[in-house]
């Protein structure tokens, strides 16, 4: 348990960060989460951001289709995000 955990911490602010970092992977996410705490308890950081993450190795399968999945979301090709609907309506209209 992190001292500075909050709610939701990871899912409202990493969700890009996250897939990419485990592919869209169970295991490689459940990996990755469990040494970036250990790493927030053994440093004092006591709370999951990126910093701490980008500290931490996730499993090789993982790493190497990290930067792929990056880059999309840089280009806001992917994104985690739910759509609201009048995002959805819009892309709709843009197919049509």
């Amino acid at each position: 348990m992190l001292a500075d955990a909050r709610p939701g911490m990871r899912a409202d602010d990493l969700s890009d960060y996250l897939f990419a970092r485990s592919t869209g992977h169970i295991g490689s996410l459940m990996t990755l989460i469990n040494r970036g705490c250990q790493r927030a308890v053994r440093t004092g950081a006591e709370r999951l951001d990126q910093a701490v993450l980008d500290s931490v190795k996730n499993d090789a399968a993982a790493e190497n289709g990290r930067r792929e999945l990056e880059a999309a979301f840089q280009a806001r090709r992917l994104t985690t995000a739910v759509a609201s609907s009048a995002t959805t309506a819009r892309r709709r209209a843009a197919r049509s």
